[in-house]
């Protein structure tokens, strides 16, 4: 591995820049055309050859007279292509949408018609590009604002996923702010592990590469296996890791198994759902990494990344009977109040989670959604209402308490019940449904679906039939783990489902069809 170095970037050199990350990735291909950008199995990838990426991407725009201005699909495995492509989509004046294509086939035309994308980029089998048109667009294009750098799409409550509108400004904002924070440089070398489809993704790749330094794209066999991901790190000699915390539960205890350990990381990042604090104090305890330092990052798509950061230092990690998840302060980009009845909380009230300044534009096409939570306030500033409760202790640092709606993590990412609920009810066979998530036998969070079949006399396998019909739009990782047959849904006093009754049925009723009494659940 190279020495640390700390000539490059130069101090203020991003704020002689403009505000558009394939400007700054540019320059860094000029001056440093050899410096290694992307390794992944195979291939060595420098910033010289990650530029030729983007500049083939750029003309096959070009050629096809795609307009500046619009959205443009990036459907392809995580890789040095992907981050090629969206340099030379930006290059070309246009943002991206990001289509992972191990989705359900549904899905992926969902996303594609939602925002309008009729050219998609694809990679061809001998480590190329080409540009497809999509099929699936019926309808005329949202209107895009001007600035775009990318829309995400996430899960929807309705069963219709939406579209996250994030401009180059915000996007610039967040990298240089995140940049400081951790004093990141060229000589680090990040483990790219998340999805193109999940924002997280945009720390992990252009973190690394608007700094000069090695993106280690980590392959989807490793992060099925524990003990691959941990040799692979080891071998590549990772500096930062950005785990979602059950995969860094799964990294522990194939270290503890195998006795690897990461003599080179410096930078531990979890985020995506609660931090288990004696999870990472055991990490600590065994020597793992003995040069690095444990974070906790707190955000949501709408707030452009993360929002807030919560070092774990020893005295973090030992507040055990403080309540909720460390998720410490703001971010340079975002400003983080906690409002309740629309104003602002004093310490140690609980409130719901606002962001401003470098958050999302709003939802595409859905003017609607983002009137309600996209805020306004007298002075003219945007506030995004998140829908997360958090208490700022006396120190000013905050405590995710949990959500105010029904959304919930699972891996990591955000998974409406409702969209699930949508699906499972319209599936064929099925009267009611309703889903919940429990703790599975290890402690992990698990979907688990509860419905009540049409037929009652067991003429079908119902059960055994929803996963693959759920499959054929839902991700995997929205696909419940467990289908649980119910006579009857369990009402509250008033004849409302009653959800606290279902998780109970769910954490105690392993397999078989549950009866559940006629009235009050």
């Amino acid at each position: 591995m190279p020495s640390r170095t700390t000539d490059f970037p130069a101090e203020g050199w991003f704020d002689a820049m403009d505000d558009r990350v394939h400007s700054w990735v540019g320059k860094i291909i000029a001056d440093h055309p050899g410096r290694i950008a992307v390794t992944e199995p195979g291939r060595v990838v420098t910033y010289d050859g990650l530029g030729a990426g983007a500049e083939h991407v750029r003309r096959l725009l070009e050629g096809a007279r795609i307009e500046p201005g619009g959205l443009v699909g990036v459907r392809m495995p995580r890789g040095w292509r992907t981050y090629a492509a969206v340099l030379g989509i930006w290059q070309h004046g246009c943002g991206y949408v990001p289509v992972d294509p191990s989705y359900p086939q549904a899905r992926q035309d969902f996303v594609l018609a939602d925002a309008g994308v009729r050219a998609v980029v694809t990679a061809t089998d001998d480590g190329g590009f080409i540009l497809n048109t999509s099929s699936a667009v019926q309808t005329a294009a949202p209107e895009v604002p001007a600035g775009t750098a990318y829309v995400i799409h996430t899960s929807g409550s309705t069963g219709r996923p939406k579209g996250v509108v994030v401009s180059h400004a915000s996007l610039a904002a967040f990298l240089k702010g995140f940049v400081a924070t951790f004093e990141l440089g060229p000589d680090e070398a990040w483990a790219q592990s998340t999805s193109p489809c999940f924002d997280v993704s945009l720390a992990e790749s252009w973190a690394p590469l608007v700094t000069g330094a090695r993106l280690l794209a980590v392959p989807e066999s490793a992060l099925r296996d524990p003990r691959r991901l941990a040799s692979l790190l080891t071998e590549e000699g990772a500096t930062v890791l950005s785990q979602v915390p059950t995969v860094f539960r799964y990294l522990l205890d194939a270290a503890e198994r195998t006795g690897a350990a990461f003599p080179d990381l410096r930078r531990v990042l979890l985020a995506g759902e609660p931090v288990e604090p004696a999870m990472v104090a055991r990490w600590s305890a065994l020597g793992l990494s003995p040069k690095a330092r444990y974070h906790n990052l707190y955000g949501p798509t709408e707030g452009t990344v993360y929002a807030t950061c919560q070092e774990l230092t020893p005295r973090v990690l030992a507040q055990h009977d403080a309540p909720g998840t460390p998720i410490g302060t703001a971010l340079p980009h975002v400003d983080v109040e906690l409002f309740a009845d629309g104003q602002a909380v004093p310490d140690g009230e609980i409130g719901e989670i606002h962001l401003a300044r470098g958050i999302a534009e709003g939802y595409l096409g859905r003017p609607d959604l983002t009137s309600r939570v996209f805020l306004r306030s007298a002075n003219g500033s945007v506030w995004y209402k998140t829908g997360d409760l958090a208490v700022r202790k006396g120190d000013g640092t905050l405590r995710y308490l949990g959500r105010v709606d029904r959304q919930v993590k699972v891996r990591g990412m955000r998974v409406e019940l409702g969209e699930i609920e949508s699906r499972l009810q319209q599936c064929a066979g099925v009267v009611a449904g309703a889903v919940v998530m429990v703790p599975s036998r290890r402690g992990e969070p698990m979907l688990v679906a509860c419905f009540v079949p049409r037929d009652t006399d067991g003429g079908s396998d119902v059960a055994g039939q929803l996963p693959g019909k759920l499959a054929a739009f839902l991700p995997a990782h929205m696909v419940p783990v467990k289908f649980l047959e119910l006579s009857g849904m369990p009402l509250t006093l008033s004849g409302k489902l009653d959800r606290t009754r279902l998780e109970e049925i769910a954490r105690e009723h392993r397999a078989g069809r549950f009866e559940v009494p006629a009235a009050g659940g």
